[in-house]
């Protein structure tokens, strides 16, 4: 049986992840932002809630999901945040904060993670198809520098694979098709959108498949 971490337990895309996993038989702890959302959750999963911002937060509810769960084999780190700017309206600050929702919150759990996944395991960060066409990250420039920060966390943990039995990989999502999605786009075709339910069947694929060492996994859709 697989124990694995879910950030961001109750969004669209990490919920679509804890229900694949519970289908799966695996053993679940989701983290939440805040009590009430904890207190919400109903599914039968460990749960906590932690600002994932914080490091100490992050350090000390990955010691709580393991002496839960026992042995961690996976994470899958679904928290960030998106913003719209290009290089002439983006400010240092703008940056900053984009940093701290989409790199911050991966980060903090990522290095107690790999501290505590002493078997090995594989973790999940997601990425954003802007890092890899820079035409569309010209205009979703704090967004896209905080994501590509990911992409370079990946390539240090994967570095080191052979010797911590740690894989990473990062999933890279085109539009996703969510409910705050296509309110902001009413006249989009939302059949060429990935599903959160695709991307969380391809990452437990990946889950359940070790010996694919992919870094990158695009989960596009009908987007190119």
């Amino acid at each position: 049986m697989m124990n694995i971490v879910v950030s961001g337990a109750d969004g669209n895309l990490g919920s679509a992840v804890v229900d694949k996993l519970l289908e799966e038989n695996a053993q679940v702890c989701g983290l939440y932002s805040n009590a009430e959302k904890v207190k919400a959750e109903t599914r039968p999963i460990t749960k906590y809630a932690a600002d994932l911002t914080d490091s100490e937060e992050s350090k000390n509810v990955v010691h709580q999901a393991k002496s839960a769960l026992g042995a961690l084999h996976g994470a899958v780190l679904t928290v960030g945040g998106f913003a719209m700017g290009n290089i002439k309206n983006t400010s240092a600050e703008d940056i900053e904060k984009q940093i701290r929702l989409n790199f911050f919150t991966a980060y903090n759990m990522v290095k107690p993670l790999m501290q505590q996944m002493e078997q090995g395991g594989h973790i999940f960060l997601v990425g954003a198809k802007p890092v890899l066409n820079r035409n569309e990250m010209k205009d979703k420039l704090a967004y896209g520098l905080a994501k590509q920060l990911l992409f370079n966390l990946a390539e240090v943990i994967n570095a080191d694979r052979d010797k911590t039995g740690i894989q990473c990989s990062v999933i890279v999502p085109s539009i996703i098709d969510t409910p705050p999605n296509r309110e902001s786009m009413p006249k989009a075709n939302y059949d060429d959108w990935v599903k959160p339910e695709e991307i969380a069947d391809t990452i437990y694929y990946h889950l359940s498949h070790p010996y694919l060492k992919d870094a990158i996994i695009k989960t596009y859709g009908n987007v190119t």
